[in-house]
């Protein structure tokens, strides 16, 4: 429950709509990120070389790095803020297979009631070791300022290691998210697992107004035309086609998603002084002016949601079923509107981002310790939340679901308990869809750069300020933050 709490913390505050331009992701054919094109190929790494899935093993160099030692003792630092089982049992399994090889797992035991001065201890804690040259050799740095340790060269750049890694096959693994993770060029972290974004909607609602839409591929402004048509002729509870956000939370939602367009986090730059960022405040001005995003909507037709395994897409797909006073509806899962037609994508957040220290001195292994934590063996054991980075681990995960046939409600109380959903291959083949298409990464939790710009964009929205005011502000307050 701890670790989730953050989770929820972040969720509640990013209202995620995956509505991205020029974000980091690099995309590939028919402007798809790191598209396989069909369920098919998700498992590939089952039926491709698992050399990868042997860390440790004598064949190929590691970028320049050295083959990790089979006979001399070493002890790897992994530092996380929470525990984790996933973490332990890779530990237990890696020094059974390397006895030379220690994997010292740190963490911090923390209740409730000192998490934020614990996790703020952490966090000054491993800046200060790090900015000195020491720190740990391997750091999961979902509660850390990454922008940050980017900026001032702090983690390898694991882009180059995985290139000149022979052992590392970028195709047993969904190298859309691999594409999306790349910061300026670099990528400086591996997840263990991400979840993914988009929009649950009322289906029965939408078919029932005859209006034709296309989700693989919409803009805001065909949603803002399309939503508009749909709810003319609906009742009162279902005028909005979005709802549960402010128009400030959601530009940071929209920052996040086109990061690299805003911030280099390698220069330590930002970019907010531009028709880029004025335009997007004047889009979002227009949903909620015209009245298609709303946070007083009771029903609206679509709601954000994120996705974090098979299991739990089933049940947003099926609560809807259940809602009581003769509101119950059928749903499905549809794309969010893009800024740039041209590179379509959904958006997805990392769980578990793990960097490796610049200066460790036991690169090699450490690096053979990452590989192991994200090989199929291990991902093919996990059970938390998030999808599994591996993509056979993912397809071995489908499959065992939907051998199963149905997926047990989590709600405890309230008119879902004791259900049990029937899940088939179509949903599996559906939810597939939305995974490939993830190119646009969030950031697991909110920054600094995410407060200032929500603190001074109400000045826009309540019409005390320009667009060109608003944004020079957030440019200065932002470069700061950046050179601090």
């Amino acid at each position: 429950m701890k670790k989730m709490l953050l989770i929820v913390l972040a969720t509640v505050f990013a209202w995620a709509i995956a509505a991205c331009s020029t974000g980091t992701g690099n995309h590939g054919e028919n402007g798809v990120a790191g598209g396989n094109g069909n369920m098919s190929n998700i498992g590939k790494g089952e039926e491709q070389s698992n050399s990868n899935d042997k860390p440790g093993s004598p064949s190929g160099q590691q970028a320049g790095l050295g083959r990790p030692s089979t006979t001399e003792k070493k002890t790897v630092v992994f530092s996380t803020f929470f525990p984790s089982n996933y973490f332990k049992e890779a530990k237990k399994l890696y020094e059974a297979k390397h006895p030379n090889i220690t994997i010292d797992l740190q963490y911090i035991d923390s209740d409730n009631a000192q998490l934020e001065e614990n996790l703020e201890k952490f966090v000054k804690t491993t800046g200060t070791e790090m900015l000195s040259g020491k720190g740990p050799d391997l750091i999961e740095m979902d509660q850390l300022p990454s922008d940050s340790y980017v900026k001032k060269k702090m983690l390898a750049n694991l882009g180059e290691i995985i290139d000149r890694d022979p052992d590392f096959k970028k195709d047993n693994y969904f190298t859309n998210i691999l594409n999306g993770m790349q910061v300026n060029g670099g990528m400086y972290g591996l997840p263990v697992g991400f979840f993914i974004y988009g929009m649950i909607g009322n289906e029965d609602a939408i078919t029932k107004s005859g209006v034709p839409f296309d989700d693989s591929n919409w803009n805001w402004a065909q949603f803002i035309a399309t939503a508009k048509e749909m709810t003319k002729s609906m009742d009162k509870d279902h005028q909005y086609a979005l709802g549960g956000s402010l128009p400030e939370y959601m530009t940071t939602q929209f920052v996040n998603e086109r990061f690299a367009t805003f911030i280099n986090q390698e220069q330590g730059k930002a970019s907010f002084e531009s028709s880029s960022f004025t335009d997007l405040l004047k889009q979002v001005k227009v949903l909620f002016d015209e009245k298609v995003v709303g946070p007083e909507a009771r029903f609206p037709l679509f709601r954000t949601v994120q996705i974090n395994s098979p299991g739990d897409y089933i049940r947003e797909l099926r609560q809807s079923e259940f809602l009581s006073g003769g509101n119950a509806y059928g749903s499905k899962l549809y794309s969010s509107p893009s800024t740039d037609q041209q590179h379509p994508g959904g958006s997805f957040r990392t769980y578990q981002t793990i960097g490796l220290n610049e200066r460790s001195a036991v690169k090699p292994e450490a690096w053979d310790f990452l590989k192991f934590l994200l090989s199929e063996e291990m991902q093919a054991k996990q059970s938390g939340a998030g999808f599994p980075l591996n993509k056979a681990a993912y397809a071995k995960q489908a499959k065992g679901i939907v051998e199963k046939g149905s997926v047990e409600s989590d709600q405890p109380i309230g008119p879902m308990k004791g259900k049990s959903f029937e899940i088939t291959q179509q949903d599996i083949d559906d939810l597939d869809h939305f995974l490939i298409g993830a190119a646009y990464p969030l950031q697991f939790k909110p920054s600094q750069i995410d407060e200032i710009i929500a603190v001074e964009t109400k000045a826009f929205f309540t019409g005390q300020k320009s667009a060109k005011d608003v944004a020079k502000l957030i440019q200065n307050r932002v470069t700061t933050y950046l050179n601090e």
